[in-house]
């Protein structure tokens, strides 16, 4: 029994519910993260967004379960593995979805920010069915569900998201987006994920550094836009550090897969939380930082 609620586990993914903490870096920048009804409104898309992505990971893993059993890797998933059957895989993406909906219906109501969960879903679906074999199309997706989650975010809360801090997330999930592609071709081929064929290692490489590098840039001046936290600019050599250990974990690690990277990197959570803990002094003593 416990292996199988184990299986069921790996399969939706929960560890990378760790990306949909995006969801709350609008009221964290705006420095209302600690005021109790936004904390429970961002606590409540976190749920929806993470359900939401669940399910997205069980259909994929149905499309992809031939292709995964040829993976060194991936042969290991709950579906691929035979774990889990495509029945209880179909069963547990309906109560994921449902669960999503009902929860984004009572965060948003009917209104255009309620619409962000479902076009997050019919572009990961369309992902999953035929665009992830098409080159760029397919990074450009990846990207925008780090962009859709904080726009949720900033729906939910009523935030303003700085237009830096907007151009910042999407250089930075194009880095880590074009720096998974690199070491899935370098250390598994072409043979299990057929876009592969269409990127040159050049291409991934030089894609991966260069918006390693935008995604500093845009960083120093959000720090210094006048909507930033006071004494935010001193948050950019940590910030630089942090890049400079995802980045040599990175050129040691097979599959590149962010969440993984960072959960099994004890040095870059310690580094991720000295940052988080220096911008909540920044809100609760912003002027004496000033």
């Amino acid at each position: 029994m416990f292996s199988k609620v184990k299986s069921y586990f790996q399969l939706l993914r929960v560890s990378h519910w760790l990306k949909s903490i995006i969801i709350f870096i609008p009221a964290f920048y705006g420095g209302a993260i600690l005021e109790l009804p936004v904390l429970c409104r961002t606590i409540v898309g976190f749920l929806t967004f993470s359900l939401c992505s669940s399910a997205i990971y069980v259909i994929n893993d149905i499309c992809d379960i031939e292709k995964d059993r040829n993976h060194p890797e991936k042969c290991k998933r709950p579906l691929a593995s035979g774990a889990v059957s495509k029945t209880e895989g179909a069963v547990l993406t309906g109560i994921c979805c449902a669960a999503a909906m009902i929860l984004d219906l009572l965060l948003c109501g009917i209104s255009i920010g309620a619409a962000i969960p479902v076009l997050y879903f019919v572009l990961n679906i369309l992902y999953s069915i035929k665009l992830k074999n098409h080159p760029v199309v397919d990074i450009v997706i990846l990207v925008s569900g780090f962009v859709l989650r904080m726009l949720y975010g900033s729906f939910i809360t009523d935030i303003r998201i700085s237009k830096w801090l907007y151009l910042t997330l999407m250089a930075l999930s194009l880095f880590m987006a074009f720096g998974k592609r690199r070491n899935e071709k370098l250390h598994c081929g072409d043979n299990t994920r057929s876009v592969l064929t269409h990127y040159s290692d050049t291409y991934l490489n030089s894609s991966m550094y260069m918006y390693l590098g935008i995604f500093l840039v845009f960083y120093a001046l959000w720090s210094v836009d006048k909507g930033a936290l006071p004494g935010m600019i001193y948050t950019t050599p940590l910030v630089i550090v942090m890049v400079m250990r995802y980045t040599y974990t990175l050129e040691k690690d097979e599959q590149g897969n962010p969440v993984d990277m960072i959960l099994k990197d004890k040095v870059l959570l310690l580094l991720g939380a000295a940052y988080a803990l220096f911008v909540l002094w920044q809100i609760y003593f912003g002027e004496a930082a000033s």
